[in-house]
């Protein structure tokens, strides 16, 4: 089975969980968020970048309203979002929202903790 195929399999199966989630939970509930990012990532993997994007900004918009904006778990989806823009060679986006992830975590965490570090490797 080739890469491409294992990604497929996958996004059969995360979206699969993305309606039991939604089901269960509802759609802003923090873990169906976190499934959506996991379909943004294969998507992006897939090379599929437009559904990737929509993904990742849904998952943005549900953490937001749900854990707010200075939660931790916001700032990875920042960065996520982030990793994102640069792998498709938008450097300018992706440093936007690097500097968003960066402030939130050194607000929560200080700017001599590990975490708040890792946001200065981007």
């Amino acid at each position: 089975m080739c890469i491409r195929d294992r990604y497929t399999k996958a996004l059969d199966y995360f979206l699969r969980c993305e309606g039991i989630i939604k089901k269960c939970l509802g759609g802003s509930h923090p873990k169906y968020s976190s499934v959506l990012l996991g379909i943004g990532n294969i998507y992006s993997e897939l090379g599929e970048h437009s559904k990737s994007l929509d993904y990742y900004f849904q998952c943005e918009a549900i953490t937001k309203s749900s854990l707010g904006e200075s939660h931790p778990t916001y700032a990875s989806t920042l960065n996520n979002i982030g990793n994102f823009y640069s792998h498709i060679g938008e450097k300018t986006k992706a440093l936007d929202y690097y500097l968003q992830c960066e402030a939130i975590t050194k607000k929560n965490l200080g700017d001599s903790h590990p975490e708040y570090a890792s946001t200065l490797n981007n």
